[in-house]
C-alpha cells in the first residue's frame, strides 16, 4: 500500500503578514457579498467598464507584438516628459508587465539575496513583507505612524541597518492613510539613497489621485540614478480593471526585472496595448473624472457612518480611503470581526497594515454612496431595537 506524501509548507509561508480580510472565514471571504447581504467597505473596487467603442479589438487575445509594445514605450516616454519634463529612454528605462505585485515580485527576486536587509514601510499593505520574505531577505521596518504624522521616518537608514540594505520600498501616495512624500523628503531620500548605496522602488498605483504636482520619484531630480517606480495603467490612464502595468527609472533595476520576467512571462494581449496608447493620447478621460466624483460623493456618505461608529477620518490627501482612528485605541481587529458579525459590514483592520495600524480601520471609498447610508441604517436600527429590547 502506498502512504500518502507528508509534506509540510517552506517557513517563508509561516513567516508571511496575515491578509487583510482573513477575520472573516473561509466561506465568508468579499467574493460572495452579493450572495449574503454583506455591505462591503473594505476592498478597493475599480469600476471603470471597458468601452463600447472598443468592443472588436477586446476580443483579439493574441501576444502583443514587439512593435506595438516599443510604440507604447515611446508613448509613456512622451507622457511622462509631458508631465514631469524628465526624459526616458524608452527601451532601457522603460518596462511593461503584468499586474503590479507581479511586478513588484518579480524586482525582489531580482535583487534580494538570502537574509538581505531590505526596508519596508509601516504602516502599509502586508504586500511588500510578503515579497521580501519570499525573496529569502529579512524585512526591516520603517515608522508610518500617528507619531511620525503618517509621514516616513527613514532615520533607521542611517544607522548600522543602513549600511547593509540592498532595497527600499516606498509607498506614496501611502495606502492606506494617503499621505504622500513631499517633493523636499523626495530630495531627501534620494539623497540617503545615493549615500548608503539602497535602491528605491516606489509603488506609485495610486498617483492618479494625487493633487501633487510633485509627487514622483522619477520626476525629481536625480530619482533615476536611485530607483524605480510602478504605475497600474489602469489608476493612471482609466483603463478598466486590468493585470497590467509599468515601471520606470533606473536602467539597471529594469535589466535585472526584464531578466527575472523572462522566468514566467506575463501574457499582454495586443488590446491592452492598443487601449493604453488610446488612453495615453486622449487623456481627458471623463471615466476617471466620474470615478473621482463618486470618490466625493462617497466621502460625504461616509459621515453618518463614521459619527454613529464614533470613528475619527485621519485620513491625508486625495485617496480613495478613509484612515479612521478608533475611540480609546481599541484593538482593530475585534471591532472589524463585529462589525462583520453584528452588522454584516466588511471593513480592513488597521492592525492588517502592521502593528503601526492598531487602532484603526481602513474603508474604501470607491462603492457606491448608497452603501454608506444603507451602513448607517443598518447599524442605526440594530442599535434601536437592542435599546428597546434592553427597555423591555
Amino acid at each position: 500500500m502506498i502512504k500518502k506524501v507528508l509534506i509540510d509548507k517552506a517557513n517563508r509561508l509561516y513567516q508571511f503578514p496575515p491578509d487583510l480580510f482573513s477575520f472573516i472565514s473561509g466561506d465568508e471571504k468579499p467574493s460572495l457579498i452579493k450572495k449574503t447581504g454583506i455591505i462591503d467597505l473594505g476592498r478597493f473596487q475599480w469600476t471603470i467598464p471597458f468601452p463600447q467603442k472598443q468592443s472588436s479589438e477586446i476580443s483579439d487575445l493574441k501576444h502583443a507584438s514587439n512593435e506595438s509594445i516599443t510604440e507604447l514605450k515611446n508613448s509613456i516616454a512622451d507622457w511622462f516628459y509631458e508631465k514631469e519634463k524628465v526624459r526616458l529612454i524608452p527601451e532601457k528605462e522603460i518596462f511593461i508587465g503584468g499586474r503590479i505585485s507581479s511586478i513588484l515580485l518579480n524586482i525582489g527576486l531580482a535583487f534580494i539575496d538570502n537574509s538581505d536587509i531590505v526596508f519596508v514601510p509601516e504602516t502599509s499593505l502586508p504586500l511588500y513583507r510578503k515579497i521580501v520574505t519570499t525573496a529569502g531577505g529579512e524585512p526591516v521596518n520603517y515608522a508610518i505612524s500617528h507619531k511620525t504624522n503618517w509621514s516616513p521616518n527613514f532615520e533607521r537608514l542611517a544607522s548600522r541597518l543602513g549600511k547593509t540594505s540592498r532595497l527600499l520600498f516606498l509607498n506614496s501616495p501611502h495606502n492606506p492613510t494617503g499621505s504622500e512624500l513631499t517633493h523636499k523628503e523626495l530630495e531627501n531620500i534620494i539623497w540617503i539613497a545615493a549615500r548608503e548605496n539602497i535602491a528605491l522602488v516606489n509603488d506609485a498605483a495610486y498617483q492618479s489621485f494625487s493633487h501633487n504636482k510633485h509627487s514622483s520619484l522619477i520626476g525629481t531630480a536625480s530619482g533615476k540614478k536611485v530607483g524605480v517606480e510602478v504605475y497600474s495603467f489602469s489608476y493612471c490612464f482609466g483603463l478598466p480593471q486590468l493585470p497590467f502595468g509599468f515601471v520606470i527609472g533606473n536602467k539597471d533595476i529594469i535589466a535585472g526585472l526584464k531578466q527575472v520576467s523572462r522566468l514566467s512571462q506575463d501574457y499582454i494581449p495586443g488590446f491592452y496595448i492598443s487601449m493604453a496608447n488610446h488612453a495615453i493620447h486622449n487623456p481627458n478621460n471623463q471615466q476617471i473624472e466620474n470615478f473621482k466624483k463618486n470618490i466625493q460623493k462617497t466621502k460625504a456618505a461616509s459621515i453618518q457612518l463614521l459619527e454613529i461608529l464614533n470613528l475619527d477620518d485621519k485620513s491625508k490627501g486625495s485617496l480613495p480611503f478613509i484612515w479612521a482612528e478608533i475611540p480609546k485605541r481599541k484593538n482593530s481587529n475585534t471591532i472589524a470581526t463585529q462589525l462583520y458579525r453584528k452588522y454584516r459590514i466588511i471593513s480592513a483592520p488597521g492592525s492588517a497594515f502592521g502593528d503601526a495600524g492598531e487602532g484603526y480601520l481602513r474603508f474604501s471609498l470607491t462603492t457606491d454612496p448608497i452603501n454608506y447610508s444603507d451602513a448607517y441604517e443598518r447599524i442605526k436600527k440594530k442599535k434601536r431595537l437592542l435599546k428597546t429590547e434592553k427597555e423591555i
